[in-house]
């Protein structure tokens, strides 16, 4: 791990953007609920009162749960890499890093419109760590590409010789970087984070 940590090195400037475009993602996901027609948000109602009965009445399948964070997890993170890796596809990493700002901030919202002050809580349970955690690594590696596929296409535009296998190695230990702390997070949001549900649930 601090030889990952030493090889794995972050710009400041791409992570900042990052940030700023999960936060706008965040808002935009909290306020889309308002926008929807009252039949959407009966399925809301209806999908969030079902997933938290099925945490009360232990109906909650963790390792399904844990099968499908995982599977999702991982398709996200090689979906940046390969685009960033392409350099010129780059910018799309922006969108998919958007997207998952944007459920985030609807699952909050879609807590809150079904449970009103209990579901603020549960949201917090609900997304707390583990989620912020996810949105972080996910920003980290969509930084990381922006920044490396600016340099490479800069090194193009003043024909430059490109080594692609130093871009390679930063680009594997990133990649081992972000699988380790994913597996983590995905762990923890299938096997402990019910159990907290439950009690919360269970408390209110």
């Amino acid at each position: 791990m601090d030889k990952l940590l030493n090889k794995v090195k972050f710009d400041k400037k791409y992570v900042l953007f990052c940030m700023i475009l999960v936060i706008i993602g965040i808002i935009s996901g909290s306020l889309f609920i308002v926008i929807l027609n009252s039949t959407d948000k009966s399925l809301v109602i209806e999908y969030i009162e079902e997933f938290v009965s099925n945490i009360k009445n232990n109906s909650f399948n963790y390792i399904d749960t844990f099968k499908n964070t995982i599977f999702v997890n991982y398709l996200v993170i090689i979906i940046i890499s390969i685009l960033g890796f392409t350099y010129i596809l780059a910018p799309l990493n922006i969108l998919i890093l958007f997207y998952k700002a944007f459920i985030i901030g609807f699952s909050l919202s879609s807590f809150v419109l079904t449970l009103k002050i209990k579901g603020l809580l549960i949201s917090i349970v609900y997304i707390f760590p583990h989620l912020i955690l996810n949105i972080l690594i996910f920003s980290i590696l969509t930084a990381f590409t922006l920044k490396l596929s600016m340099i490479m296409i800069k090194n193009i535009i003043k024909k430059k010789e490109v080594n692609l296998r130093v871009y390679f190695n930063k680009y594997l230990y990133t990649f081992i970087f972000v699988l380790i702390l994913i597996t983590i997070t995905s762990l923890y949001e299938s096997f402990i984070c019910p159990h907290i549900l439950k009690l919360i649930s269970g408390i209110i």
